[in-house]
């Protein structure tokens, strides 16, 4: 288990990560045998000088995380000595299958690679090219990241791209019986296009898709070679002959923490995601501190009649809520009459807010203290209807990241917020779906206190500790299982 150090207290606790190392991309979320199991993207030094290897993490409930030995990795003289990089896994002919990107250092490309479990995802055999790579007449930069899935007649899969004229794709495949596949164009393609809160860059990572009825969901995380990763957008729409029709293009999640998003397509609960949270500091200090990048919390997702996909946090997480915390009347300097205050705050901690429609105030605030010149803010503007998250004060470390991101929400009717706090990580849900995933990094450890101003006489505020999974945090240790 990681030795805390000064800065502790940012380490998450229901947020699972191995106790060093850097870890990115979630991969592969199946449900099998009453047990979830995600994979994920893993290097033992943070310095990222080590190839990537799978993670394995298993919960009975999504909520209490089980850390096991990795389950894949790179082949010695393979066709993915130097990583084994994103993909998803499926069930094939019963058994948990991998479909990977195999990187070689001699490659422009990450070939496609499939991989057999006889042991139920625990660990993976040698892979295997089911793909062939693009031809060069095609122009094609980037290629990685399959995504395969099932349909009625056999399996899809479609692989990220990006070709000489910034065109970024998802290239489209077709099998009947998930080992030998048939090219069938593209299901839908870009050139860069920016919008005001959202760029859809030169090359797609980690597409994903979800169907809806007749309409599916590709999220990809937008990718250029100047920025590197950006963001995670969502392109709706009606699939014909093999082709997306007239995609509606959104964002995902509205903060600039969250990319790589991995999908369960069918579970008992429905559709969800994951994400990687990137950091929002310094290389160097994540460097020095050890450990880098988190997996989100599931989210189940469903899609509103706009096109856009709406977020909302697993049901068994608030089974991490501890006693509520006392809220009384604040009368702190500079906030606005209709405060309370919540003190004595753990690292861990989730805030729901109520707030009904009649407001006395132009304004909500809530403001996590963490010391007197740090704090996050979370503020829902109800003239210009938009909820904003601002860490420009969060930290008084200039390795940190400061900014205020700021989305529209409809917020005619009131709304309610979900706020989940997990050391350095914030992740906030509106009633509408929206979401906001942000990292921020306070030097002051607990007790916090949160601040809340411009509250009406029918709103609700409650606060609770979160327990981390009741033991969870005592089983982050990397290699047990």
């Amino acid at each position: 288990m990681r030795t805390p150090g000064p800065t502790g207290h940012l380490f998450p606790r229901f947020h699972p990560r191995p106790a060093t190392g850097f870890l990115n991309d979630p991969n592969g979320p199946l449900f099998v045998n009453g047990r979830w199991h995600l994979w994920y993207q893993y290097r033992p030094a943070t310095a990222q000088n080590s190839p990537v290897s799978w993670g394995h993490l298993s919960s009975p409930d999504l909520v209490r995380w089980d850390h096991h030995r990795p389950a894949m990795g790179p082949q010695p003289g393979g066709p993915d000595r130097d990583g084994c990089w994103s993909g998803n896994t499926v069930l094939l002919d019963g058994e948990v299958t991998a479909f990977y990107s195999g990187h070689r250092l001699d490659n422009p490309y990450q070939s496609v690679l499939s991989a057999t479990s006889h042991d139920g995802g625990s660990s993976f055999g040698p892979g295997r090219q089911v793909l062939a790579d693009p031809e060069p007449a095609e122009k094609v930069l980037t290629f990685r990241d399959p995504f395969v899935w099932s349909e009625p007649d056999g399996y899809r899969m479609v692989v990220g791209s990006g070709d000489t004229d910034s065109r970024a794709a998802a290239r489209f495949y077709r099998s009947t019986n998930g080992r030998t596949w048939t090219y069938l164009g593209h299901l839908t393609e870009m050139v860069q296009t920016q919008a005001p809160d959202w760029d859809t860059g030169g090359m797609w990572e980690c597409p994903q898709l979800l169907s809806f009825g007749d309409r599916d969901v590709l999220l990809v995380g937008t990718w250029t070679a100047a920025r590197g990763v950006m963001e995670v957008l969502t392109l709706s729409g009606v699939r014909v002959e093999d082709r997306m029709q007239d995609p509606v293009v959104a964002r995902f999640d509205g903060g600039p923490n969250f990319y790589a998003a991995s999908a369960l397509r069918d579970s008992p609960l429905g559709p969800l995601v994951w994400g990687w949270s990137t950091e929002g500091r310094t290389a160097a200090w994540a460097v020095e501190e050890d450990w880098s990048g988190l997996i989100t919390i599931p989210r189940l997702v469903a899609l509103t009649a706009d096109g856009r996909l709406a977020s909302r946090p697993v049901p068994a997480l608030v089974d991490l809520r501890g006693d509520e915390l006392p809220a009384r009347s604040s009368e702190v300097a500079g906030q606005r009459p209709g405060s309370l205050e919540v003190a004595g705050l753990p690292a861990q901690v989730e805030v729901e807010v109520v707030l009904a429609a009649a407001r006395p105030a132009p304004s909500t605030t809530l403001r996590l203290v963490c010391s007197p010149t740090e704090h996050l803010d979370v503020e829902v503007d109800w003239v210009d209807g938009t909820v904003a998250v601002d860490r420009s004060a969060a930290s008084d470390d200039d390795r940190a990241h400061g900014g205020r991101y700021t989305f529209t929400d409809d917020l005619d009717g009131g709304t309610t917020l979900r706020w989940l706090v997990d050391g350095s990580i914030s992740e906030l849900f509106t009633a509408s779906g929206r979401t906001s995933t942000v990292r921020f990094y306070p030097l002051a450890a607990p007790p916090w206190t949160l601040h809340v101003s411009g509250l009406g006489g029918d709103d609700v505020v409650r606060v609770w500790p979160l327990d981390g999974g009741r033991g969870a945090a005592a089983d982050v240790t990397a290699g047990t299982g």
